[in-house]
This record gives structure tokens, sequence and C-alpha cells, in this order.
């Protein structure tokens, strides 16, 4: 419009501008003191009726992760399953010493006609396993690596933990994001209702103006009472994540907008390293490494089933057999030495023995040898050799198969990253066009040149790329955080986003 028409308005045009001024008279914009706002106290109701705690408890995302780990009763029980691991390392060891075993005997012998005897005897023995095809070292090694299988275990499901309360605690300040921007949308539409009615009063509008204003600002009141739902909703999921009190009163310290700076992943990252990274330091790896190993190892075994087990043994004895009633320590030194060979054949076991004993302090020599033959007594053998093959197999390709997954895992965190990061950009354009379009809308609906059932629309679509550029946001934290679980480092290890908590 050219500077000599500006000054010029047709009598409609007079009018709304008028109406405008009177409903800033009146103070209309003051949208907090509108008589119809009972839709913010019922919330607030809502929001206080499921909030019964005595005293209100605020969170922000360190304090989340902390609680849900001291509470979480699943991290406890693996934590002591570890434990039994400790037990079982000393239980391995223990079998590499030799066994003992010390005994004592008492007998009595009461004979009719002869002499009454009393026998005592102490004695000591031990077994020594000089060879036994390995299975010793290889219990040793098994036990050793189901411990790092059980730490790991921790570490993996304690990184899942911190995951799901992080997706949860995002999840819940992007709902209280879109709650504040359907309020503001909802207070814009209230304002255009309170100017058609008047435009109303005034004839400047018909009465399917007014209606159409209504069913948008009903259909906006609608969007607000969902998000409400799911924020009261998701809430509830929270505490319980936290393993929290449903009764506690709980508040969420942080803002999409306002508390979290965001930076981008440097272009010149190599993806490489990161996936290099991620294979060092992922416990998922190293549980993949010791389980192969393990079935390696007992498969080993089975497959030298046949090696024999050579253990030696000696004993040492005190004994005394005498009539004398007030005779108790036994003077009959003995003592023998014995050697045993026992091995498994084609499901047959074999045993041979040697023994050399002395007694009535070397008084008595005896020399004895034996031999047995177990027909078919250990018919597992070749059902163990192929069940160990196939867990070598499976472990071996699971191997490889993690590697794999954790590479494309890191790959596709960086893609999503800075595909969210480009997001961010495009929403944040995408709402100063709508912010744009919307003053002209504005401008044009108080003028008369618009309808102010299309203002009401462009208030809509604005909130909509709100809310889309808030979830922009909530992508790219949640990516920046996949990713650096996905590499096995902490939680901010990239230096992605800083949180800038509230004080309460």
């Amino acid at each position: 419009m050219s500077m000599r028409h500006t000054g010029s308005i047709s009598f409609r045009q007079a009018i709304r501008i008028g109406i405008i001024a009177w409903c800033a008279c009146i103070n209309l914009y003051a949208i907090p003191a509108m008589a119809d706002d009972s839709i913010e106290r019922l919330i607030a109701k809502r929001i206080a009726k499921y909030n019964q705690g005595s005293e209100q408890l605020y969170i922000d995302m360190e304090s989340a992760i902390g609680t849900a780990i001291n509470n979480s009763y699943e991290l406890k029980v693996i934590n002591a399953s570890k434990k039994v691991y400790d037990l079982t390392m000393v239980e391995r060891i223990r079998d590499f010493f030799p066994s003992l075993s010390i005994g004592y005997m008492r007998s009595e012998q009461v004979a009719q006609r002869e002499t009454d005897t009393r026998q005592h005897k102490f004695s000591i023995d031990t077994n020594i396993v000089l060879f036994d095809g390995g299975k010793r070292a290889v219990a040793y090694d098994v036990a050793k690596l189901r411990r790092i299988l059980a730490r790991n275990d921790y570490r993996i499901a304690t990184n899942k933990l911190i995951m799901e309360v992080m997706m949860s605690y995002f999840n819940i300040l992007e709902i209280k994001g879109t709650i504040d921007i359907h309020k503001k949308t909802l207070e814009h539409g209230r304002l255009q209702l309170k100017f058609i009615r008047k435009e109303l009063e005034l004839g400047e509008a018909t009465r399917f103006d007014v209606m159409e204003i209504e069913a948008k600002v009903k259909g906006v009141e609608l969007e607000l009472e969902k998000a409400v739902d799911n924020y009261l909703l998701s809430l509830n999921k929270f505490k319980l994540l936290l393993k929290i009190d449903y009764r506690q009163s709980i508040e969420l310290i942080g803002d999409i907008e306002n508390d979290f700076i965001l930076y981008p992943l440097d272009s010149k990252v190599d993806i490489f390293s990161y996936i290099n990274m991620a294979v060092k330091n992922r416990k998922e790896v190293e549980s993949s490494d010791a389980e192969y190993l393990i079935s390696k190892k007992a498969n080993l075994v089975n497959q030298l089933y046949f090696l024999p087990q050579l253990s030696v043994g000696f004993n040492y004895s005190l004994s005394g057999s005498d009539p004398l009633p007030n005779q108790f320590l036994p003077r009959e030194k003995g003592w023998g030495i014995n050697f045993k060979v026992t091995s498994a054949l084609f499901g047959n076991t074999v045993s041979v023995a040697s023994a050399y004993d002395t007694a009535n302090n070397n008084n008595s020599r005896t020399v004895a040898n034996s031999g047995s033959l177990s027909i078919l007594d250990s018919m597992d053998y070749r059902r163990k050799i192929v069940e160990s093959q196939i867990d070598l197999y499976t472990n071996a390709s699971k191997k490889k198969e993690v590697r794999e997954v954790v590479s494309t895992e890191v790959l596709s965190s960086i893609m999503e990253l800075k595909n969210s990061w480009n997001m961010i950009d495009i929403a944040k354009k995408q709402l100063v066009l709508y912010d744009n379009q919307l003053k002209i809308e504005r401008l044009k609906a108080n003028m008369g040149e618009s309808r102010r059932y299309d203002l009401m629309k462009k208030e809509i679509e604005r909130g909509e790329a709100a809310i889309s550029h808030l979830d922009s946001k909530v992508r790219y934290l949640s990516a920046s955080s996949t990713l650096e679980l996905s590499m096995g480092v902490d939680i901010g290890f990239l230096k992605l986003s800083k949180l800038r908590g509230k004080k309460q």
C-alpha cells in the first residue's frame, strides 16, 4: 500500500479499531483475569489430587538417575550374584590344594572267657591330584570369566536403567513444555473469542463466525486436557521407575527451552574412532568374548575326555589295642602311600591303583594292587562333545555379531544426532516464520481484511510448530545420550548439552 493511501480507512475498519481500543481500555488482554480461565484451575486441581505427599520433592536428571539406581532391586540382585562368583573363585582355587582329612576311631570289644580289648586310632590322610587333563585349570578360568560376566551384567543393566530414566525424564519435560504451549494458544484463542463475540454484538460478525472460533478454542482445550492426562500418566510411570511412593508429590526440575544448552557434534569427528572406542568400552563386547572363551575351554575339556587323572595319596596313623582299660593314647605308628590312575575310554571308566602300607611300628608291611573297569558308565561323553561344539559355534557367531551390533548402534546414533540437529534448525525457522505470519495475520484481522477464523488457525499452527521445535530438541538430547551410552562412556562425555538446573 502506498503512503498516500495510508490515511484513508473504511468505516468497518474504524469500527474494528474502536473495538480493539475498547477491549484494551477494559483490560481485555489480562487473560488470567478472564472468567472462563477455569480450565487452568481444574488442571492444577487434577495435578494436586494425585500429589498428596507430605513434602514436595524436586528432582533433576542426576538425582533421578541416582534414586533409580539406589532403589532398583534388580541391580541389587545382580550385584549380589557377583558375591556368588567370588565364592566360586575361592572354591576353584581350593581344588589346586591337596585334600586333607583327620580321623579318630574308638572301638571296644567285650568277649566271654577272654580278655576285653579297647582300640583307638588317629589317622591323617591326604590326596594330591598330580594331573587331571586340565579340568581344574579350566574350571578356575571359567569361574573367573563368569565373575567378569556378572560384573558386566551389572554395568549393562545399570546403563539400561539410566537410559530409561533419561528418556522418561525428557519425555515429561517435553509434555510440560507442550502444556505451556497449549496454554498460550488457548489464551490467544480466548482473546479472539472475546473479539468475535463483541463484533457479533456490534453486527460486524455472524453467529456462524462465533461458532467457528468456539470450535477451535474447544479443540485447543481438548489438546490441553490430553497433554495433562499424558503428563500425569508419565509422572506415575516415572515414580514407578524410580521406585518412589505413588503418593509422593514430585516436580521435575528443568525446562527444555530455557535450561538446556545444545551443542552440535564436531563435523570433523572420526566415526571409526567412535566405533573403536565403543568396541573397547562396551561391556557387551567383553561379555561375548568371555562367553566364547568359556565355551572354547569347555569344548577342549570334552574333546580330551580320555586324558587320565593321576593322584597320589599319603596316610599316617597312630593306633593301639591293649587289654588295660586305663590306657588311652595309641602307640603303634603306621604310614602308607598309594597311587591311582583313572581314565574314561569310549564310555567306560578304567581305574588302576597301587598302595604300600606299614603298621605296628614298621613291623608289618602290605603291598596291594587293584584295577577296575566300569562298563558304559559314562556314555554322555559324546553328547557333551556335541553340545560344547554347538555352544562354541554359537558364541563365536555371537562374538562377531555383537561387534557388528555395537558398530551399527554407534553409526546409527551419529546419523540420528546429526539429523536431529538439522531438524532443530528447520523447526526453529518454521517457528520464526509462523511468528512473522501471525503478526501480519493479527494486523489484517484487526483491520478487517482477514477472518478471525483464519487467524485462529494460524495460532494453532504456530502452537504445533512450537511443539515440533520442542520435540526436535528432545530428540537431540535423547540422541546424544544414546550415542554416549552406545560408545560405553559416561553421560556428558561428548559435552553435547549442558543443563542449567533451577534452584528451588
